[in-house]
């Protein structure tokens, strides 16, 4: 990796470490750190892979069994997947389990404080769990009886006894649901000159993947632990961005002020979004997206339901309404629990079908302007609500990446916001410039107290109201990704498997890069 700003921190590794695929880790201080990545549904009753980097000293190491790993089913079958440090006389080896009963020791002097790559692999055919250390098998052994399917699964910690926490440090966790050949196991160890092997690389690639310490961000409360394979499914990071989104209770009123600043008031527009819900039947609301007092004379627009339509109410500069309405049988958002991308498109004219609005990168609904421009409103513009203060008809279910221009985008730059059904970086969007505010909701995030969700062009920063620090979700196409719990946002190291001295700065921000070069 290259220099690169990771939500607050500069990354700036050695120069000869930097074209390696890892060149930072996460530090786990065996009190109370771990990554809870319980949202991925992991398999592991068939075929499987687990690969893991980690290094930990056995002299000191507490004397309890504390877990690398461990996907864990407690109940009904008391089956796991699980890597830790041995305990007893046995810290130095590798403790290994895949269910209630098989319990095994492999690979001594793992314990010394220095990088190693542990893989389990397991067949479903024959019951034939194999063991690598450090690119070699160590064990073969035979059951029938191993495999979780939906169990707890976290990083840094063992989940069957309270207080058992992995010290040392974690890289590279890679899950497969195939077991690897020898060769790749081989690709996947890597060597000092080419660093560790990318499990992207491989074919099929893996179900998750975690980069603990180039890609996880601290928010302000905890790290995002991205599964950088759900972000890769397309196999094209550049065309996904945010794996997050966030998370709307409308029993509680959660929603986001955004404000009112003057940039927000536009004689044309466009206001784009993603939405999951669980199934629900509107009444009147609720209300996605909005700057509508819902009262008076101060109304601009908003996406909301109103029984059997969905609508997306606008008014021009003379105090007309104009309305598209389209009825909830023809659109799946509030039946099927899937992401859905929202576009509302505003010309600013009078011009036949000036205003639109998109669903999942289609029209469908279309109306007419009855005088020019868009009525300016000194409410501010909600996300997840709406009314002068953003608690009426509360939105129940998820929102990401919510952006607002400031011109009616063409088709062909709807379909770039769609990105085949993945929000894109809007940084590269064509229409840049015209970008007013880009919040996407969960990635560059941050709760104290309340959730601040950054404007990534803009200055209008979001606030929530009511919402909780666990309100932070998987995003539009992702699953499994992991967020951090006992961690205080300094457990980023810049040393990682095959790459040491790495540099991470303290208390700059992105705006402190320079662009000019010594001459």
């Amino acid at each position: 990796m290259s220099t690169q700003f990771t939500n607050r921190q500069w990354r700036l590794p050695n120069e000869e470490n930097k074209s390696k695929v890892s060149n930072y880790s996460m530090d786990f201080d065996g009190i109370n750190d771990y990554i809870d990545v319980t949202n991925g549904e992991f398999d592991f009753s068939g075929n499987f892979t687990v690969s893991v980097w980690a290094k930990w000293n056995a002299t000191g190491y507490p004397t309890n069994s504390t877990g690398i790993i461990d996907f864990n089913k407690q109940s009904p079958s008391n089956k796991e997947i699980f890597i830790g440090p041995g305990f007893g006389s046995n810290f130095n080896n590798v403790y290994i389990q895949w269910d209630g009963n098989g319990k095994h020791y492999t690979g001594l002097n793992a314990g010394d404080n220095q990088w190693h790559n542990i893989i389990v692999t397991g067949t479903g055919t024959n019951g034939s769990i194999k063991t690598y250390l450090d690119g070699n098998e160590l064990t073969t052994y035979s059951s029938t009886s191993y495999g979780v399917t939906g169990g707890v699964n976290v990083i840094g910690k063992n989940t069957a006894f309270s207080g058992r926490y992995f010290k040392g440090s974690i890289d590279g966790v890679a899950i497969f649901d195939y077991a690897l050949s020898s060769s790749q196991v081989t690709t996947l160890y890597g060597s000092s000159s080419t660093g560790i092997g990318n499990p992207m690389s491989l074919s099929p690639k893996p179900v998750a993947f975690y980069q603990l310490g180039d890609k996880s961000a601290f928010n302000g409360a905890n790290y995002l632990a991205p599964n950088i394979a759900a972000e890769e499914a397309d196999g094209d990071i550049a065309t996904s961005y945010s794996p997050y989104a966030l998370d709307f209770d409308s029993a509680s009123s959660d929603y986001i002020n955004c404000g009112n600043d003057s940039s927000l008031n536009t004689n044309a527009l466009t206001v784009s979004c993603w939405v999951k819900a669980p199934a629900f039947t509107p009444a009147v609301g609720p209300a996605i997206i909005s700057k509508d007092a819902q009262s008076s004379t101060n109304r601009s627009f908003g996406f909301l339901f109103v029984y059997t339509s969905f609508l997306f109410q606008n008014w021009d500069s003379a105090g007309n309404e104009n309305r598209v309405t389209i009825s909830n049988a023809t659109i799946p958002i509030n039946t099927d629990g899937q992401w859905h991308h929202l576009v509302a498109t505003i010309d600013g004219t009078t011009n036949a079908n000036g205003i639109k609005v998109y669903i999942d990168n289609v029209v469908v609904g279309q109306a007419t302007a009855t005088a020019t421009g868009i009525r300016t409103s000194t409410v501010p513009f909600f996300i997840g609500g709406s009314g002068s203060t953003g608690s009426t008809y509360s939105w129940n279910g998820q929102i990401s990446n919510v952006s607002y221009w400031d011109v009616a985008l063409t088709s062909a730059q709807v379909s770039e916001l769609y990105n085949e059904g993945v929000p894109s970086n809007l940084n590269n969007h064509s229409a840049y410039s015209n970008l007013v505010s880009w919040w996407q909701l969960g990635s560059n995030s941050s709760f104290n107290t309340n959730w601040t969700v950054l404007d990534e062009k803009g200055s209008n920063n979001g606030t929530s109201a009511n919402m909780t620090e666990d309100a932070i979700v998987d995003g539009v196409g992702s699953s499994a990704n992991g967020l951090s719990s006992g961690m205080g946002g300094d457990e980023v190291i810049g040393d990682a498997p095959y790459s040491t001295a790495n540099s991470l700065s303290v208390n700059m921000d992105v705006e402190d890069r320079v662009t000019d070069t010594p001459s």
